[in-house]
């Protein structure tokens, strides 16, 4: 009995030994493509009629570039760790939208506004997988989460009431680092040995308490949005191309 459960141990060990072995393709790339915000931050949607505006979760976010580089190194067959960096810009958008809600909240006869971009930055460290189908093709996932850096844009709202101007009031931009999230799959296919293709879609989350500054007002009458505390979700959709480190 003992001799057979010495066997088993052993083959076990053996085993074990054979799959950290074979190590996957360790590899550093780079990619880039679209991010889609999602849930509060990518709506556009005010209650014109309420005065209420503190707690207004529309994000005004329009989809966005991005630009990722990302590496891992492989300790298995399949699972490996490694870490990425990316960026994105998303600029605003339904500027009508929000000048009627300023228009309205104000009670004023015009209001024109303009806005900057949403600029957001992280660093995900994480696990990666990979699985191969084919000689050439395989299937990938990570998971990874790490630290945002976000910065808010800066929204000039220009009233006119009666054919007078009544000044520009500034909502100032905000940065705010906090923790995120990235969850994604894709495929890998080899164009030669050591250089390959990505297509990937992943899910990012993160969760910054803004607070926002609004400069230049005449007074509190009106639209003004002092905090946003809202998640920042996006569907970033990639394109790279990945250097493949080749097994010894």
């Amino acid at each position: 009995m003992k001799r057979l459960k010495l066997y088993i141990l052993s083959a076990a060990l053996a085993c074990s030994v054979s799959v950290f072995a074979q190590k996957g393709p360790s590899f550093i790339g780079v990619s880039g493509g679209i991010s889609m915000p999602t849930g509060n931050w990518g709506k556009s949607k005010l209650i014109i009629s309420s005065t209420d505006f503190v707690n207004d979760p529309s994000g005004f976010a329009a989809n966005g570039g991005l630009f990722a580089i990302d590496g891992a190194w492989f300790f298995s067959k399949h699972f490996g760790i490694g870490g990425m960096f990316n960026y994105a810009t998303y600029s605003t958008k339904d500027l009508a939208t929000l000048s009627l809600g300023y228009q309205q909240s104000f009670d004023v006869d015009s209001v024109n506004t303009t806005a900057g971009s949403y600029k957001v930055w992280n660093i995900l460290p994480g696990l990666y997988f990979n699985y191969p189908l084919a000689k050439k093709l395989a299937v990938t996932a990570r998971a990874l989460a790490g630290i945002t850096n976000a910065t808010t844009p800066m929204v000039a709202v220009s009233v006119n009431d009666g054919g007078i101007y009544d000044g520009t009031f500034i909502q100032q931009p905000a940065t705010k680092t906090s923790f995120a999230f990235q969850l994604g799959a894709g495929l890998n296919y080899k164009i030669i040995k050591c250089l390959a293709v990505d297509l990937r879609a992943d899910y990012f989350y993160s969760k910054p308490d803004f607070t926002i500054q609004n400069t230049m007002r005449q007074n509190k009458a009106g639209r003004m949005v002092p905090e946003y505390n809202q998640p920042l979700t996006a569907v970033n959709i990639s394109l790279g191309v990945s250097y493949l480190f080749l097994k010894k």
